[in-house]
């Protein structure tokens, strides 16, 4: 408890600090609010680039009585403890996993959306962002401090193996691979008969490289940002998890904004978000031509197969739905059968 509060206060202090820098020689005005956003994505991602477009919306339509100030690549803490930092009050704003807020918060029901073998393609999981999770989220929030703004996608995750490709359920088995320390992501791949590494996903490259692990397993956008596809020589779509992402802020914050500036703030929000899950697409395409670019050989798996992985999960379905989310996850399931638009 005393090194969390250590931590917290230094945090605070940087934030400070960052604030007073950013707004040397200029003009105090008490009328701005001022809004502190923290994450951890590097410069080109896709969770990079969209803050910093809503940042720029905000304060454009609020003509500068709204200012954002953003804080990338982990400059303020971990993804848990700039989760744990709003929750407190200490960060305005930060964007998560929707499976790392449900496991921070113990908020089990949050991680329903990143169900494995949920989405079968990016058009789906868009759909159900857009349709589904602004819909029941806020719902699932009461009493938690956080106030969600709007929901992104971090598209579909698949693995990336040094070894050989993953045909067949019967190819994970025994496969060492490196996940994020997240319940959800742990659980599916002991599923599938993997053993996992977890570990910061800085150290996802040199585990890789270095045979510690077999395999690592990320949307395409995030391998190509960590450069991944110069160490591994396999690409299987399996699509196994669909990231959703959510923009949380400090509920107190959120209430102490004037209601005018509120609904600016999310005409923003809901802007920004259409505009990340139609421009994620084209990232995918762009980080594919790189993966391929690099010699990496990518295959599809059957239908068959990707059905027998989503059999071998259905313990983790049975978790989510003994939480009564049994209807929400036929809802879900729903999306995939539809046409793609």
């Amino acid at each position: 408890m005393k090194r969390k509060l250590i931590s917290l206060l230094l945090i605070a202090a940087t934030l400070v600090a960052m604030t007073a820098c950013g707004n040397k020689g200029s003009k105090a005005d008490d009328d701005v609010i001022v809004l502190e956003f923290g994450h951890f994505q590097n410069p080109g991602h896709a969770i990079y680039i969209a803050p910093e477009e809503f940042k720029e919306l905000v304060e454009e339509r609020t003509d500068g009585r709204v200012k954002i100030n953003i804080y990338p690549a982990s400059q303020l803490g971990s993804a848990r403890e700039m989760m744990e930092q709003v929750s407190m009050g200490a960060l305005d704003i930060t964007v998560a996993d929707a499976s790392d807020w449900a496991s921070t918060f113990n908020m089990p029901e949050l991680g329903v959306f990143n169900l494995p073998f949920l989405s079968k393609d990016l058009d789906s999981q868009t759909e159900v962002i857009r349709t589904i999770v602004s819909e029941e989220v806020p719902g699932m929030l009461e009493d938690s401090q956080l106030h969600l703004l709007m929901a992104y996608s971090n598209g579909i995750r698949q693995p990336l193996t040094k070894t050989k490709p993953i045909t067949c359920l019967e190819d994970i088995k025994g496969l060492k691979i490196r996940t994020p320390e997240t319940k959800l992501y742990v659980d599916l791949w002991n599923s599938l008969g993997a053993s996992t590494v977890t570990s910061a996903w800085s150290e996802a490259y040199t585990l890789l490289q270095q045979g510690v692990a077999d395999a690592v397993e990320a949307d395409d956008v995030g391998l190509v940002s960590q450069n991944l596809q110069e160490v591994g020589k396999y690409m299987s779509n399996i699509g196994h998890l669909g990231q959703a992402y959510l923009v949380m802020i400090n509920e107190e914050k959120w209430n102490e904004i004037p209601e005018d500036l509120q609904k600016i703030i999310e005409e923003c929000a809901q802007e920004n978000q259409e505009k990340q899950l139609a421009d994620r697409k084209q990232l995918g395409i762009d980080a594919m031509e790189t993966i391929e670019a690099a010699g990496v050989v990518v295959n599809d798996i059957s239908a068959e197969e990707r059905q027998r992985m989503r059999e071998a999960c259905q313990p983790i379905y049975d978790e989510y739905i003994g939480y009564g989310l049994g209807d929400l996850i036929e809802r879900m399931e729903a999306v995939n059968v539809k046409e793609a638009p």
